[in-house]
């Protein structure tokens, strides 16, 4: 076999082509490491940048929302959320060299959290053992249960379980003024209210944690970043309502107690100042309480106020009076004829009562609520008239109140009406109208015949103090003459002192109102057999008016007339913001002097002798506060939270509980004055 010789020339062959190919390879790895580097290093740099680094967006706590005095209603807090990572988790239980390691870490952790988290241990389990790094466990905890989760964590060396902090919404009277503040989603995103009419004012910043992770999505490092399209807002508005706080507790107490003694099925209350257009007090049932809004039927979260239509009645009349008066077809003094019924075209339309008065004075139609007379102004106005005045007024549009889903209400087209139309429409039936239109075209006759556009926003304040919008009286027309206006307010007093809504007297103080009762509009079409809307609308002083007030419940079981239900409400909710208020009674006409009540050898208390609550413990012991009068009784009795339920004016000289006696906190005490 022929041997093979190598020379030296083959050897370093062989070692030039090793070299060569080696200086291919190193040139390769520097072409492609220049690649990576210079063409793809930005993209190739982010995608890193993911991989190991998290980022969670958080909000910072939505402005608040106070009432005319600064009074808090709804405020926002930092709180904790829970979240787990269950790729950490999971890996954690795994059996390590030992079989004893091995815990099976998602099923303890899920039977610990249950009973704190209020979620079943299956439903927790089933998240534990998911695959990934973020689930939602249980968002916004309330302090005590993050507490108490923390030390289950610490205890049981749970892993995998991370909080992140959040802004959540706690309204501070929980169900008081519940569907004009609305609430928010856990997303702190405004979905009913004002806390979704004004959500770009209130909601607060959006900024992001960036943290460093491993594989398994642990946290490394954090740093805080506040991205620049986030810098623009840290902190956010104070948004004051022209609620008043205690007119507004007052008429949630008479709300919850009319809704028990008549079993309505809604309501609703406004309080308006009737010269400016400001909102008072506003009121609706069914209600919820914000803080659990998820708890409670959707309908309870409608606010009644603005939001539901619904044919006036009576309440209806002293607005189609004012049209009569200003076209120049009666006066206070014209004689009708009231024959207890009357027929037109096909149509029959009867007095409340079927009887009839006979000749009388059309301020006796207004004052007693005649239908017949209403009716023979009606068909003299015609179609076209009645529904120009009624646009005139505001019927048939939305006020433009700041509140949402405002309804419009509903109008006859003139063209379309029949003769038995016209008529109906004068005893206030054939229109739909929302108790916040009722009330803002009876505040046009309480200030002299200004339409004014009502506001619920008094101010709202930036964080430097810098006011950014005022609420401010806004007329929208002249509606009638201040003449005509006094001569219907002059009849609508009478209709309180005189007529029909005697119930709603308060003695001493002139009232002017008109109550209402309406058939119920069928869903189907005509009328709910057995099914009335109660109302009654009016303002108080008579002369010089403050307050103007409406009152609405919806289906009242037993009695039902407006007269019965809806004035008394009326007169024991202005009574006690008369007294609170301070507001001296126009007379002293059927009020006792205070000498009269007063016991043998009793004096009256000096200004400065004011008796105070007295703690124990959770409860207080209330005074006796005879000879005081209600301003003085109403800011001590605030100190327990307590409710005055005065009857009369002047001062004290019975109280019910006696003094001396222990009451709880939020107690009504009951006191007459002379």
């Amino acid at each position: 076999m022929k041997k093979i010789k190598f020379t030296l020339n083959d050897s370093r062959n062989r070692l030039l082509l090793l070299g060569g190919l080696i200086l291919l390879m190193f040139f390769a790895v520097a072409v492609k490491l220049l690649w990576i580097q210079i063409v793809s290093g930005t993209e190739l740099g982010k995608r890193a940048t993911v991989q190991v680094t998290d980022k969670i967006k958080r909000h910072t706590p939505r402005g608040r929302i106070v009432d005319r005095n600064g009074e808090e209603l709804a405020v926002s807090i930092m709180v904790h959320s829970l979240y787990v990572n269950p790729d950490e988790m999971n890996k954690s239980a795994k059996p390590g060299k030992k079989e004893t390691e091995y815990r099976d870490i998602p099923r303890i952790a899920a039977q610990k959290l249950a009973p704190v988290l209020n979620i079943s241990e299956k439903a927790l389990y089933d998240d534990f053992t998911l695959k990934g790094q973020f689930v939602w466990v249980k968002r916004m905890l309330e302090p005590r249960d993050y507490e108490q989760v923390v030390k289950i964590i610490k205890e049981n060396k749970l892993p995998g379980l991370h909080f992140i902090a959040e802004s959540k919404r706690y309204y501070t009277k929980k169900s008081m003024a519940a569907q004009v503040l609305g609430f928010v989603g856990t997303d702190d995103s405004g979905l009913s209210g004002l806390e979704l009419a004004l959500d770009s004012i209130l909601k607060g910043a959006e900024t992001r944690q960036t943290k460093m992770v491993d594989a398994m999505g642990r946290t490394i490092a954090d740093r805080d970043t506040d991205l620049e399209e986030n810098r623009e807002k840290t902190m956010v508005a104070t948004v004051y309502l022209t609620i008043d706080s205690k007119m507004q507790f007052v008429i949630e107490d008479a709300l919850d107690d009319a809704m028990k003694r008549t079993n309505a099925a809604a309501a609703a209350v406004l309080i308006m100042d009737p010269h400016t257009g400001a909102i008072l007090a506003m009121g609706s049932r069914p209600t919820f309480d914000p803080n659990d809004f998820g708890k409670y039927p959707a309908v309870n979260w409608l606010n009644r106020a603005i939001s539901i239509i619904y044919e006036p009645g009576s309440v209806f009349k002293p607005i189609v009076g004012t049209m009569g008066l200003s076209e120049g077809l009666v006066t206070p003094d014209t004689p009708i004829n009231d024959t207890g019924s009357i027929r037109i075209a096909d149509r029959v339309i009867s007095n409340w009562d079927d009887t009839g008065m006979g000749l009388c004075k059309f301020e006796d139609v207004i004052k007693y609520s005649i239908n017949t007379g209403m009716v023979q102004l009606g068909m003299k106005l015609g179609a076209q008239k009645e529904i120009d005045w009624a646009k005139k007024y505001g019927f048939g549009t939305a006020t433009g109140i700041e509140l949402p889903s405002e309804e419009d209400g509903i109008l006859y087209d003139p063209k379309n009406m029949y003769e038995p139309d016209i008529a109906t429409l004068a005893i206030g039936q054939g229109i739909a109208v929302t108790p916040l239109q009722e009330l803002r075209a009876i505040c046009a006759i309480a200030n002299g015949g200004e339409l004014l556009k009502p506001y619920i926003i008094d101010r709202i304040v930036a964080p430097n103090g810098e006011v950014i919008r005022k609420g401010k009286k806004q007329v929208v027309r002249n509606v009638i003459t201040p003449e005509v206006a006094a001569q219907m307010r002059g009849m609508m007093e009478k209709v309180v002192s005189e007529g029909g809504g005697k119930t709603a007297r308060i003695k001493g103080y002139r009232i002017a109102g008109k109550t209402g009762t309406a058939q119920k509009i069928a869903e189907q079409g005509g009328y709910a057999a057995g099914k009335y809307i109660a109302s009654f609308v009016g303002f108080v002083p008579a002369d010089k008016p403050q307050y103007a007030m409406l009152v609405m419940l919806d289906t009242p079981r037993g009695a039902f007339y407006g007269s019965q239900v809806s004035a008394p409400i009326f007169r024991d909710t202005l009574q006690q913001i008369l007294v609170a208020k301070g507001i001296q009674p126009s007379n002293s006409e059927g009020l006792p002097s205070f000498e009269a009540h007063m016991k043998p050898g009793q004096k009256e208390k000096p200004a400065n002798a004011l008796p105070s609550l007295k703690p124990k413990g959770k409860n207080w012991i209330v005074p006796d506060f005879s000879g005081l009068d209600a301003r003085a009784i109403t800011g001590e009795l605030q100190k327990g939270s307590m409710v005055l339920e005065p009857y009369g004016s002047g001062k004290a000289y019975k109280q019910r509980p006696a003094g001396g006696t222990e009451v709880e906190p939020g107690s009504k005490i009951e006191i007459w004055f002379q």
